[in-house]
């Protein structure tokens, strides 16, 4: 943090089902302005590569305070005059939707705290590849763009450091010219898909703890203690240790759910502890030919992007195999859709997809991946999000929720985990909406492959309580 006033302190909110006070820190003597560089000054020298600020900034050290909850927090800074009182009044509302003056962080649990069995992770690196920090007061930059003229002595890399204001909240994202028509909040922060998706396990009562990207980056045990790894909305960047550590933990017997589109597109290098660059599509062959499908059994190349204004043709999920686990107590069958109304296109903004013949959809059929894009032999396709007849998307055009693993209810592999994919950035919203069929699909992911239970002994659809079917369409 940067700032010219005498003081300051730190108030803090956990995001939990709604923002709640939880405490804080200070007042601390704010820094000399012989020690700091204000905002206005990042154009001066003494910028880095990476678009952090070189200057000798002053370090504050903040012990957690007993008592506190595993969870997602947002601190709000707030000036005071140096006798103990805030030169204005701090602009808390309860939303994690702020520019300036906020900072996410994480609280994890402490060592010797029972764990909870789901580990929430959030894409931290998405949220500072997109993350301008602070445009309308300084020069600027990130993955996405490049500094003004004349800023840096030689032209940037492109790369962005984890050491600069936002990244999550306190920002501004590079793309808010895209927004969502049915949420304007900013797509690549917390408040867009994460916050929605947190507030709605925290009203339900699961037990998670959570944890970032640079966690299971730097972790490799980070995963021991728990039976289930999720990710919602947009989980973009991964590194070689993030994918090396998930898939670890998949081959020893742990699950993994990603309510995500675009999931692990990009892979990215660290050109020090704090500093990454995306290097490559990892299902790039002239790069690191490891394809995403085998992990997450889709891929953003055969899924894509929907622009704010273009096709409005909304898309959802067709069913199939309705008998299957997932779906237990949705009511719904074979050729029904859901999340396909115009107020709804749960198949939204990006989404990924397994490649597959589409010649049985086209007689009603099921469909099957053909594999030759990386997707496991026994990822199970449950859902059909076909934005062909739309006029949008890439390669297969068509988003495709489903799993692989002793859960997909298909073919032979070892005793390894369960993988499930909702495969777009959207179904956070849907959720949160209370589109029944999302949540009884997320419910029923979370109990059996989050509650520690083996696969045979988990939740079967007799166990789950009905749901309203929605209303049936014609394949």
């Amino acid at each position: 943090m940067s700032t010219d006033a005498p003081a300051f302190r730190v108030l803090a909110f956990r995001w939990g089902a709604r923002l709640e006070p939880a405490g804080g820190w200070g007042w601390f003597e704010g820094a000399r302005r012989d020690q700091q560089l204000p905002f206005q000054d990042w154009g001066r020298p003494g910028i880095g590569l990476h678009g952090e600020e070189l200057a000798p900034w002053t370090a504050y050290q903040l012990a957690v305070p007993p008592g506190w909850c595993p969870g997602v927090y947002v601190a709000v800074l707030l000036e005071g005059d140096g006798r103990g009182d805030p030169l204005r009044l701090p602009d808390v509302l309860p939303t994690p939707d702020a520019r300036t003056a906020r900072a996410l962080f994480v609280v994890r649990g402490a060592p010797g705290t029972e764990p909870a069995p789901i580990l929430y992770k959030l894409p931290l690196f998405t949220y500072q590849a997109y993350n301008l920090t602070t445009p309308d007061r300084s020069p600027s930059w990130c993955i996405y763009s490049t500094p003004p003229p004349g800023v840096l002595s030689r032209p940037v890399p492109p790369s962005v450091s984890l050491r600069r204001p936002g990244g999550g909240t306190g920002g501004t994202p590079w793309d808010t010219f895209n927004f969502d028509p049915f949420d304007p909040t900013p797509r690549q922060a917390f408040v867009h898909w994460d916050a929605p998706f947190v507030a709605w396990l925290e009203r339900i009562g699961y037990r998670v703890d959570y944890c970032t990207d640079l966690d299971l980056h730097r972790d490799p045990g980070l995963l021991d203690r728990h039976q289930l790894l999720m990710s919602a909305g947009h989980d973009e960047y991964w590194s070689d240790a993030m994918r090396e550590h998930a898939e670890s933990f998949v081959r020893a017997g742990g699950n993994v759910a990603f309510f995500s589109g675009n999931t692990c597109w990009w892979r990215i290098c660290f050109d020090d502890d704090w500093s990454f660059r995306r290097a490559a599509n990892w299902s790039d062959p002239s790069g690191p030919d490891r394809p995403e499908n085998l992990l997450t059994g889709v891929s953003f190349r055969n899924g894509g992007e929907r622009d704010r204004d273009d096709h409005p043709v909304p898309v959802g999920y067709r069913v199939q195999h309705a008998e299957h686990w997932v779906y237990a107590g949705t009511g719904v069958h074979d050729g029904d859709a859901f999340g396909d109304r115009p107020d709804e296109y749960l198949v939204g903004y990006e989404c990924d997809g397994a490649h597959f013949d589409r010649a049985p959809m086209r007689s009603g059929r099921p469909v099957r991946p053909t594999g030759d894009d990386g997707t496991p032999a026994d990822f199970t396709i449950l859902g059909v999000g076909d934005a062909l007849p739309s006029g949008w998307g890439f390669g297969n055009r068509a988003a495709t929720m489903g799993l692989h693993g002793p859960g997909a209810g298909s073919g032979t592999r070892p005793a390894t985990g369960t993988v499930f994919t909702g495969a777009t950035t959207d179904w956070p919203r849907l959720l949160a909406r209370g589109n029944p069929v999302v949540e009884q699909v997320t419910r029923n992911v979370l109990d059996r492959l989050g509650d520690g239970r083996p696969p045979e002994d988990a939740l079967r659809p007799e166990d789950a309580p009905p749901v309203p079917a929605p209303a049936r369409t014609a394949p």
